[in-house]
């Protein structure tokens, strides 16, 4: 039986579709900077976010929301989704996530 994906599911996506690496350039990079202690251990990373709304029209209240987490293979060179969310929205932006994006990529 196939996943149903609609609001409240998550997907993480763990290696490269490509090479099956799971090096990531942004993740790579922010490991690097918590061994130096520049920054906390529960930090997570991700290269670029893109978030996207579902609705019908404009006339909505609330809607499904796509919050999709990408990245970068480090060993192949491979763009990626690492991550994606799906949510519901209020009109007006008061459950979207800040800039950068705010997921727990553990």
């Amino acid at each position: 039986m196939e996943d149903i994906i609609g609001v409240g599911t998550t997907k993480k996506f763990t290696q490269c579709p490509v090479c099956e690496s799971t090096r990531r350039v942004a993740n790579e990079v922010l490991e690097r900077e918590k061994e130096l202690g520049k920054q906390p251990e529960k930090v997570g990373t991700y290269l670029f976010n893109y978030q996207s709304i579902v609705a019908a029209n404009m006339n909505w209240l609330s809607a499904p929301a796509i919050f999709s987490a990408f990245d970068v293979c480090a060993d192949c060179g491979t763009v990626y989704c690492v991550q994606f969310e799906i949510k519901t929205v209020v009109q007006g932006g008061q459950n979207m996530p800040k800039a950068g994006g705010q997921f727990s990529l553990s």
